[in-house]
């Protein structure tokens, strides 16, 4: 019985990937009010009162007691109070005077666990932050992207902390948009994605954080990448690299699967994997067409592979998830739907075309899946 697509809300499986972040607060420090003075009771006029000398409480101090409070509490709840007061207190603040603060907090190198989890909002921003350090670095791009940017710089400078890297990372991606700072981004994501000891028990930041991959696009990553995923001893970050690398392919995928056909060994190992990607081939374009037929052509793609390739062909599954820098990208049904009807025109040109006569099982596998939906698509 051929498979079904649902329109229009099909080849969607949300995947809720890991990622936390906090929203809370607890109120440290209280505005004090002078009392009200009640009037004389005789008619001698008042002697006025001298202005009162505003008293300004540091920040870092306050940064300090909240590092000591961290420290001392076992609930998550009173965690996130804390830091929704410090936020409320940092945005009353001029920004610079917020920042400086920041910065010498961190400088200090103090730190708390806040005993929340790494979890992001749908705008890349911490919902929860699992250190007192991880959210102040959170701030500072709330604040002052710039400046959170060339803090980066400091943070990246040493491998002190997966979570902390992966929030440094992307504060340098969005407040540093010059060809010094992509090159910078590039080469710290790489050294990251490589750094043995943070793949051992990888947090999630240290996951999340294969979102810079995506956001830089491009070739260069894949090598590294296509390491990864084939990482059969670590299926946490064989996972963060498959969708790494699907997302890639979704994004661009005439360059990511040109570079997938010009060099094969990319995928040793890991074969039906990339049979899913050369499943999201679109061959309403032609460059794409041209490299969906050079794949299955090549007499080294093996049988169970293709039929890998048979079973889901053409891709329209998407992972649905909030990430540090990019958006979800999906198709709508008005598009899957074309997508649909030219992939069977093709697979059916294919199949009379001699020069694939070996794939023959599998486009006729094609074939009978793409007439299923096209005839849902009718109503039938």
């Amino acid at each position: 019985m051929p498979s079904v697509r649902t329109y229009p809300t099909k080849g969607l499986i949300a995947l809720a990937a890991s990622a936390l972040v906090l929203t809370t607060v607890l109120a440290l420090w209280r505005t004090n009010r002078q009392p009200s003075l009640s009037p004389l009771a005789h008619p001698i006029a008042p002697q006025p009162l001298p202005a009162a000398t505003p008293v300004r409480v540091d920040t870092v101090d306050r940064l300090r007691a909240a590092c000591s409070a961290l420290r001392q509490q076992a609930d998550p709840t009173a965690a996130r109070r804390s830091l929704a007061g410090l936020r409320k207190d940092l945005s009353a603040m001029p920004p610079s005077a917020a920042v400086a603060e920041i910065r010498k907090f961190l400088n200090a190198k103090t730190d708390a666990s806040t005993r929340l989890g790494f979890k992001l909002a749908s705008n890349g921003i911490l919902d929860e932050a699992p250190t007192l350090r991880t959210f102040l670095l959170d701030e500072l791009a709330r604040i002052d992207p710039a400046s959170a940017a060339a803090y980066s710089k400091t943070i990246l400078a040493g491998m002190d902390s997966p979570d902390e890297w992966a929030v440094a990372l992307r504060n340098l991606a969005l407040g540093d948009g010059s060809a010094d700072g992509r090159a910078l981004l590039e080469e710290k994501a790489t050294a990251m994605l490589q750094y043995a000891p943070w793949q051992q028990n990888p947090s999630i930041g240290y996951l999340e954080a294969f979102d810079v991959a995506v956001y830089l696009g491009g070739t260069d990553l894949l090598p590294t990448l296509t390491a990864l995923v084939q990482s059969d001893d670590n299926p946490a970050i064989a996972h963060a690299a498959f969708l790494a690398l699907d997302r890639l392919v979704i994004n661009d995928p005439a360059e990511v699967l040109a570079a997938l056909v010009a060099d094969a060994d990319l995928m040793d190992g890991r074969e039906s994997t990339r049979a899913d990607y050369f499943a999201r081939a679109d061959v309403r374009d032609p460059r794409q067409r041209q490299l969906l037929e050079s794949y299955l052509l090549d007499p080294a793609i093996g049988t169970a592979e293709l039929n890998t390739f048979a079973g889901i062909y053409p891709n329209a599954n998407f992972m649905l998830s909030p990430n540090l820098l990019t958006q979800n990208i999906t198709t709508d049904h008005d598009a899957l739907a074309s997508r649909d009807a030219q992939s069977l025109v093709t697979a059916q040109q294919w199949l009379a075309d001699p020069r694939f006569a070996p794939v023959a099982p599998q486009l006729q596998i094609v074939i009978q899946r793409l007439e299923g939906f096209a005839a849902q698509a009718r109503g039938q």
